[in-house]
């Protein structure tokens, strides 16, 4: 059983185009000015362009005993983590995410520095309910002695 799970795309977009600009624009500060005019090509250029494609290219789903996650459009990335070894899974929002509205749900596993996530999942449809859900497919898996590749 495969599910996908659903991405607020829009504000994850706005999200990553202002968690960037601000990051240059603050490393400005400590550059005598250098990272503000990168920041302010960055806004004006390619950065909407750029949080459009991240975006777009997430992809989250839930299969059987397994959460495979799909990132990034230059670099792509393809993680899947299964829910047999995740110990924690915690809801996060900064500042600059409840602006938007959004929660990220970080899965812990125990192979992972502490503090450190293994898989991060952006701007969920109903994150509440999908950690739920998380949860629950982990325990029924722990309870199986699942393995999933």
């Amino acid at each position: 059983m495969e599910m996908m799970l659903e991405i607020q795309r829009r504000e994850v977009e706005s999200y990553l185009f202002w968690q960037a600009a601000l990051m240059f624009l603050l490393i400005g500060l400590f550059t005598w000015g250098i990272g503000i005019a990168v920041g302010l090509v960055y806004m004006l250029t390619f950065g909407p362009y750029v949080a459009r494609r991240r975006a777009e290219a997430l992809d989250y789903r839930l299969d059987g005993t397994t959460v495979r996650i799909r990132e990034g459009f230059l670099f792509i990335k393809h993680k899947s983590i299964p829910l047999d070894r995740v110990t924690d899974i915690v809801m996060d929002q900064g500042p600059l995410l409840r602006h938007f509205g959004l929660w990220t749900l970080k899965l812990q596993t125990a192979g992972v520095g502490q503090g450190r996530a293994e898989g991060v999942l952006y701007g969920l449809t109903e994150p509440d309910r999908v950690r739920e859900m998380l949860i629950s497919a982990r325990d029924q898996a722990a309870r199986r002695g699942d393995y999933a590749a």
